[in-house]
């Protein structure tokens, strides 16, 4: 179900995680239904990003890690615990990337209780630097209702970029509902990319799709070239992946942007390898 005539197409944002308790798995089986899931709808690689805590629920990076350790369709980002009495480890956590284990960082900001341009955050965006991995940031709507939602706020993202310009930050989300501000965050910033992942829960409903689509083309207008910065991504489990590759189709790019959009800004973001993408998803 590859989406119009794009070479590949990449999903830059999906988790492993449980969300509903009648339907909990082990990891390892969420693994391949998450690999059963991309065969189905032709995604060639995957952006598994781990959760800011740990639960039943909710597996460790490490467990993440070793689960896709087998599978080259797939890479890690690390969630990040900045709150309360179990922070993430950041000795363990360059580790892991220095090691190639992890290809980047993702902040929770409003669900960790914290804005995004936190002044503590600077110790991980030095990280980011160093290593020359993306952080990705929440922004917008929150699934839990203890969350904050005005410290996702994506005009935060505009403070942390101009502060660190080395760093490349993606944020999730598009901000919604402020679509118009993460718009002028991507239009302002070379450096901030977007994913479209996470627009509703399960499926669209058809007066939803028509505003969402509506939304985004209005963003696209205002960036002017939104290939450069635009990446394909659902939210897996919590959104279904085919309606995201009918969302896709509707959004009128041109055959460059929807390269861009479908895989090409996603693989320079992550450094993933484009003659693996060509060798990696068994092929009919």
């Amino acid at each position: 179900m590859r989406p119009m005539s794009s070479r590949f197409l990449i999903d830059a944002h999906v988790h492993l995680n449980n969300y509903h308790e009648s339907t909990r798995k082990p990891t390892v089986e969420n693994v391949r239904e998450l690999i059963a899931k991309m065969d189905d709808i032709g995604v060639d690689h995957a952006i598994v990003i781990t959760s800011y805590k740990v639960d039943m629920d909710r597996p460790s990076a490490e467990e993440v890690i070793e689960a896709l350790a087998e599978n080259p369709r797939t890479t890690v980002v690390e969630g990040l615990r900045w709150r309360g009495e179990q922070r993430t480890d950041m000795f363990s956590l360059e580790e892991r990337i220095r090691d190639g284990l992890v290809k980047g960082i993702k902040l929770y900001p409003g669900y960790d209780h914290y804005p995004i341009n936190d002044p503590s955050l600077e110790a991980v965006f030095r990280v980011a630097a160093k290593h020359d991995v993306p952080v990705m940031i929440h922004t917008g709507d929150t699934y839990a209702k203890t969350a904050k939602v005005r410290m996702a706020h994506p005009l935060l993202v505009d403070d942390v970029a101009v502060d660190y310009p080395d760093v490349r930050f993606v944020m999730c989300h598009l901000g919604n509902p402020w679509f118009q501000d993460a718009a002028e965050v991507l239009y302002k910033n070379d450096n901030v990319y977007a994913d479209i992942s996470g627009l509703t829960l399960g499926e669209f409903t058809y007066d939803f799709e028509r505003y969402v689509a509506m939304r985004l083309k209005d963003m696209i207008t205002y960036m002017g070239d939104p290939g450069k910065q635009l990446m394909y991504g659902t939210d897996w489990p919590l959104v279904h992946m085919k309606p995201y590759v009918k969302l896709l189709q509707e959004l009128d790019f041109t055959d460059e942007q929807l390269e861009n959009v479908a895989w090409r800004t996603a693989a320079k973001v992550f450094a993933i390898d484009e003659s693996k993408l060509a060798t990696a998803r068994p092929r009919g």
